[in-house]
């Protein structure tokens, strides 16, 4: 005698997996991509923060050694006393910096956020000290968004006036 053994149909079980699987797909996708562009940004900030504070060392040769902060001229290097900006041009280490992190950052379009601020100042020791702050907006992707908000990235570099 022969029995008959019915089984029940598989179909549509693949895409019903899938359709459990992807949103953990893709917040693991677009977190690792959104975290990935911060950690740049970061590195831009911090290259930003280099550049202005060893421009404004190097420019210091024609000044009086030790370098003294009350010196007219260490005023004029950072772009005011304490500079602070966050525009663009050339000619100071403020705007060094600020140009270079303007350029080279990632924003996505945010007008608000491309522009890092950079505060430029004298130290004990002839030191030139160039900080700049950052606040990256992530990518605008809601719930995938693996950065809610924004978040506040901080560099600062110190170097003897030469």
């Amino acid at each position: 005698m022969k029995v008959k053994r019915k089984f029940k149909k598989e179909t549509g079980s693949v895409a019903v997996e899938f359709a459990l699987v992807l949103p953990l797909l893709l917040l693991i996708l677009f977190g690792t991509i959104e975290f990935g562009i911060m950690m740049y940004d970061q590195a831009i900030i911090t290259n930003a923060a280099r550049e202005g504070a060893r421009w404004g060392a190097v420019q210091s040769v024609g000044l009086s050694h030790p370098i003294s902060c009350s010196d007219p001229g260490i005023s004029t290097i950072q772009g005011g006393s304490p500079a602070s900006c966050s525009g663009t041009g050339s000619g100071t280490a403020c705007l060094v910096a600020s140009n270079y992190g303007t350029n080279a950052l990632i924003s996505f379009g945010q007008a608000v956020a491309s522009n890092p601020s950079v505060t430029v100042s004298c130290g004990t020791g002839g030191t030139i000290n160039v900080t700049v702050t950052y606040t990256y907006q992530g990518l605008g992707l809601g719930v995938l968004s693996a950065i809610q908000g924004s978040e506040k990235l901080t560099s600062s570099s110190v170097m003897y006036y030469e």
